[in-house]
């Protein structure tokens, strides 16, 4: 998931680009980079016990969410699926 990395009142928080619009300042992570940050966190936390309390920086996310990316997602499963239903039948021969 591509995300974005933004300060809020002067936390940096972490949201997913597809439920943010870009704003100046904010630093654009690819999936790529979003995974190999996420592949370090889990190796440098393994086997330890993490409390995954972070209420002040969930709701300043919050705070920055436009849309939820399912209803996104499902849009473009949407057009998808008419698309591809539109097109001519291939011939095995």
């Amino acid at each position: 998931m591509a995300i974005r990395l933004r300060i809020v009142e002067g936390q940096y928080v972490a949201m997913c680009a597809v439920e943010t619009d870009p704003q100046p300042g904010d630093i654009y992570l690819d999936d790529g980079m979003h995974y190999a940050l996420a592949a370090k966190f889990c190796r440098d936390w393994q086997g330890e016990n993490v409390a995954w309390n972070y209420p002040r920086e969930w709701a300043l996310m919050d705070t920055q969410k436009l849309r939820d990316c399912r209803d996104v997602w499902a849009k473009i499963d949407a057009a998808n699926a008419v698309r591809y239903t539109t097109l001519p039948a291939c011939n095995s021969d």
